[in-house]
């Protein structure tokens, strides 16, 4: 059976829609902005542990261009 991408449409980091192709689509075979990026370091390491590797960030996100963290 093949591997199917999770449906997860919204981004870990600001909760907006991440415009995941594969996520939207159910299917890896189709093209996706996040692979013509470089995607910002700081950023994927503020994605939540229970997101990493879930979750697409937004490409606004995944430019380095991040909302505040939630204080604590």
């Amino acid at each position: 059976m093949p591997v199917k991408p999770l449906p997860n449409v919204l981004c870990p980091l600001c909760g907006k829609p991440n415009q995941c192709a594969p996520a939207s689509a159910g299917d890896f075979a189709v093209e996706c902005w996040c692979t013509r990026v470089v995607i910002s370091p700081q950023a994927l390491d503020r994605v939540p542990e229970a997101l990493r590797g879930k979750a697409c960030l937004c490409p606004r996100c995944a430019s380095g261009d991040l909302p505040a963290p939630p204080s604590t």
